[in-house]
């Protein structure tokens, strides 16, 4: 089979484009993003693509990344393909980010593919790993002492991101460029052994096939492969005892019911808060092996809290964990009657309808309040909690400050950025779930009502 056939295999076992999809190409001008342009390029007519690349310079290399640029410019208009360049200050960068060069300079590259993709409705983005970087990023991970969730090694798809080339050697991809007379640029970087990639693609791997294992590269890919499967299957084991005892509340705050979790086998928890970890953290990659052990470690052993990396907070509370960010800004929505809201900050529905039917009702602790509509003095927006704030509570003679209403039913600190107060110009009418202020109650001479209901968004 040859290498298009190979491709045109992978992207239809795969399902990694669909018909008429539009899909950016990341093109470096370097040999693999080029066999990848072509390629698709090639298959453009056969799925009825629009193709699109995208240069990024990262400013590291000046005088190299013009030349490549040129380049990069020439093949696209060989090919008739539309090409985006972007300029980058990645040295900048890092500094201001204080992170690695590397890391800053794959961040830029991702966020920029998303920008492109919204700004311009592309559906995928594709990517020239082959089957030689997913060697090396296994062997990579073992030697930095990975879990079997690292052993999946790089993926085929994630969200749009797709990889085309994912089943090619580096070697299919060489011999298709020469036999197409395709040139390409060569960065001199990805020689340097100083760099650990480098050093497992020059200098480990050729010594471990020479004297070790010849079989190595499908011996690494096996691996990723068992484990994969294996993974898939584990998960399922996980997500479904995830849904018994992980909550999610209307702020994002994880909470994992404690109560059995130390009968649970220690893999079993580690995979449960593993989980919950990536999925409050919002960035790539699995938790580190030590910050999943210290959280394991205060569930079963006790104690108030720690702080773990990407800012998370892990506390225990009662019979329960809670995992969670500290929320930095406050927010502010101007509301109006008969209109309906979403609350993004805390995942709540609010709607607002003006009623001539007056029903005397409960209004405490309710998700539906009603209230007297000539006594809300405009406009009427819903807001956070702030220091200092109070409120005269339904049948209260006095006010009362809402920290300490909130204290004396017991609802800890950490869950008051959840609630909100709703507001008109004199102050707070509705500590929300929570109690009404005594000025808007409803009495016998009320004629308007405006009903309030606040619910969480499915």
């Amino acid at each position: 089979m040859n290498v298009i056939e190979k491709v045109k295999t992978t992207i239809t076992e795969y399902n990694l484009l669909e018909r008429e999809d539009s899909v950016l190409v990341a093109l470096s001008g370097g040999p693999d993003s080029v066999a990848l342009l072509s390629l698709l390029a090639h298959l453009k007519k056969r799925f009825k693509l629009q193709v699109y690349a995208l240069y990024i310079n990262h400013n590291i290399r000046k005088r190299a990344a013009k030349k490549e640029e040129r380049f990069c410019q020439t093949l696209c208009e060989q090919l008739r393909v539309k090409l985006f360049i972007v300029f980058g200050d990645i040295p900048l960068l890092s500094q201001l980010t204080k992170k690695g060069l590397e890391e800053t300079a794959r961040n830029f590259r991702y966020a920029t593919f998303e920008r492109f993709c919204r700004e311009y409705h592309i559906d995928k983005v594709a990517l020239g790993h082959h089957k030689d970087d997913r060697v090396e990023t296994i062997l990579f991970r073992i030697l930095r002492g990975t879990g079997r969730t690292g052993l999946q090694g790089i993926p085929i798809k994630r969200d749009k991101f797709i990889r085309p080339l994912y089943n090619l050697t580096k070697s299919e991809i060489i011999d298709f460029l020469n036999e197409n007379n395709l040139s390409y640029c060569l960065d001199q970087s990805n020689f340097k052994i100083d760099f650990k990639r480098n050093f497992i693609r020059h200098k480990l791997l050729p010594t471990i096939r020479k004297n070790l294992n010849p079989m190595v590269d499908n011996a690494l890919i096996n691996l990723s492969e068992t484990s994969s499967d294996e993974e898939i299957f584990l998960n399922r084991i996980v997500q479904k005892q995830l849904k018994k005892v992980m909550f999610k509340t209307v702020g994002g705050k994880i909470e994992i019911v404690l109560k059995n979790f130390g009968n649970y086998d220690r893999w079993l928890r580690k995979r449960l808060l593993r989980s919950c970890l990536t999925d409050l953290s919002e960035v790539d990659g699995t938790p580190d092996k030590i910050v999943v052990d210290r959280l394991d470690k205060l569930c079963i052993l006790g104690g108030k809290g720690i702080s773990l990396p990407n800012k998370i907070q892990a506390v225990l509370l009662d019979d329960k964990l809670v995992l969670f960010k500290k929320r930095a800004k406050g927010y502010k929505q101007v509301l109006n009657e008969n209109k309906k809201y979403n609350l993004e900050q805390l995942n709540l529905k609010i709607s607002l309808r003006v009623k001539k039917e007056v029903r005397l009702k409960k209004q405490r602790q309710a998700k539906t309040v009603l209230l007297d509509k000539s006594k809300i003095i405009p406009p009427l927006y819903i807001r956070n909690i702030k220091p200092g704030d109070k409120f005269k509570p339904l049948g209260l003679k006095g006010t009362k400050k809402v920290g300490n209403y909130l204290t004396d039913r017991k609802v800890d600190k950490i869950y008051r950025d959840e609630i909100p107060v709703l507001c008109d110009k004199q102050g707070i009418i509705w500590l929300v779930g929570y109690e009404i202020d005594d000025r808007v109650k409803i009495t016998q001479a009320t004629k308007e009502v405006l009903e309030i209901e606040v619910t969480q968004r499915q």
